[in-house]
């Protein structure tokens, strides 16, 4: 069976906060993530984080996946960490990477994605998602 891919992207900017994940580049409204018909299975998830830094602190950054495209209730997944040991702040990105699934899905249903920040507020976390189903 083939698999088929779905992305979305986003910022998450204060700490503690379900910020969701909506946009996918230059398509600043690409309408809600459907689950593929003809799948059955969230096979894995491609998830790539980076986090802005605006003084000597560190967080933690994680998805959640909730809807009606995952019947078994919400998924959580961790994204990374971030820190800087200096007050002038840093850069820090965790290398996309693939996480294997096995969770089931509802077609034409959809999933909401969700980042977040966990932690001490760093300023910004920048998360890139994709869903792989098969």
């Amino acid at each position: 069976m083939v698999k088929q891919y779905r992305s979305r992207e986003g910022e998450a900017t204060a700490v503690d906060t379900k910020t969701a994940l909506t946009t996918l580049g230059s398509e600043t409204a690409p309408g809600p993530l459907l689950v593929p018909t003809g799948v059955s299975m969230l096979v894995g998830v491609i998830l790539a984080a980076a986090g802005q830094i605006a003084a000597a602190t560190a967080a933690t950054a994680f998805i959640r996946m909730e809807g009606g495209g995952l019947p078994e209730g919400p998924e959580t997944l961790a994204a990374g960490a971030f820190g800087a040991t200096v007050a002038t702040g840093s850069q820090n990105l965790n290398v996309a990477r693939y996480i294997g699934l096995g969770v089931k899905v509802t077609p034409g249903n959809e999933i909401l994605l969700y980042g977040e920040m966990a932690g001490t507020d760093i300023t910004q976390i920048s998360f890139g998602v994709t869903l792989v189903f098969q």
